[in-house]
């Protein structure tokens, strides 16, 4: 299996909940997927004002660009 193309945004929420927000939301969101208890990765191709209407959704919980940046 390939790799989805993409950017991935990672988020400190559950994958279910993470697509709750981004229900109907659009801009470029491809996939969301687990990466590990309670945080999820969201694969992407948003650009610009997007990109901060995407990270704007998750303004309440810790969004980081790798996997490394959101040790709490």
């Amino acid at each position: 299996m390939t790799d989805i193309k993409g950017q991935r945004l990672y988020v400190n929420l559950g994958a279910s909940q993470a697509r709750r927000r981004l229900k109907g939301f659009g801009h470029g969101v491809r996939k969301v997927q687990s990466a590990g208890n309670h945080r999820a990765v969201i694969i992407h191709t948003a650009t610009g004002e997007h990109l901060e209407e995407l990270e704007g959704l998750f303004d309440d919980v810790k969004v980081a660009s790798s996997e490394e940046g959101l040790d709490m």
